[in-house]
């Protein structure tokens, strides 16, 4: 039997690494390809984004696939199910969402590359990093946290800021969402201080084939702050998504 091919898009800020520990627990008999986006500075949407996505999955000779977005991961998976959607056998938005952002959200984002741009990447990643991870977890792991500092900080400037202006220009996809027939999981960090929980709760009555993981004590690394809990509900959809019930 031919091995279900399941794609892993990181987030924002991140490398493909975000997967390490979450990996080893997924099902044996998947095979499991992690894109890197992370220094692409030549995409000024989420759109293109998407396409670069599907360059990939074009040169890798993949015909089916579920497809798993972290963050900006999901916005990316998204924009490719709208355009791509014939080619998904499943889709995760791992603390990720399909709403535009807020007008807040876009001020935030304007300044961030602003930051970028007078302060660099390293500085940024310095603060920005830790929200990623709930209290607990940064007090328990702090030579994880630095290693990843070190590793991150090294993301070029210009991929950031491209990354940031692609988010805050991405259209609603809501309509998407709930259009798809295909398995969707959404996993939601209760602690989570980049997707606003509220919102994530709503878009499970969109979903006509759901699965959901709400971590209530968890915030924006799930795969990382509770690879056992993510894994086990991944493992049950990618179950579906290859057998279709």
């Amino acid at each position: 039997m031919r091995k279900t091919q399941v794609v892993l898009l990181h987030g924002f800020g991140e490398t493909s690494d975000i997967w390490d520990m979450l990996i080893p627990k997924l099902l044996p008999n998947c095979n499991y390809i992690r894109f890197d986006y992370s220094k692409i500075t030549f995409c000024t949407s989420i759109e293109e984004y998407a396409d670069w996505l599907h360059s990939k999955i074009e040169e890798n000779n993949i015909t089916r696939f579920v497809l798993i977005g972290h963050s900006m991961g999901g916005y990316i998976a998204m924009a490719y199910a709208e355009k791509y959607g014939n080619y998904l056998s499943g889709l995760c938005l791992f603390h990720s969402t399909s709403y535009e952002d807020s007008d807040a959200k876009k001020d935030i984002r304007a300044k961030t590359v602003k930051f970028i741009e007078k302060h660099g990447a390293a500085e940024f990643i310095e603060d920005f990093l830790p929200n990623m991870y709930n209290e607990d977890f940064k007090r328990r792991n702090k030579v994880y946290i630095e290693k990843q500092l070190t590793d991150n900080k090294q993301l070029p400037a210009e991929a950031l800021i491209v990354a940031t202006k692609a988010m805050a220009q991405r259209p609603d996809r809501r309509k998407v969402l709930k259009s798809l027939d295909i398995p969707c999981l959404m996993i939601i960090g209760g602690k989570d201080k980049f997707v606003n929980y509220e919102s994530s709760i709503e878009q499970i009555s969109l979903l006509k084939n759901p699965f959901v993981l709400i971590l209530h004590h968890i915030a924006h690394a799930g795969m990382v702050e509770s690879p056992d809990s993510c894994a086990a509900i991944i493992n049950e959809f990618l179950e579906v998504c290859e057998t279709g019930y």
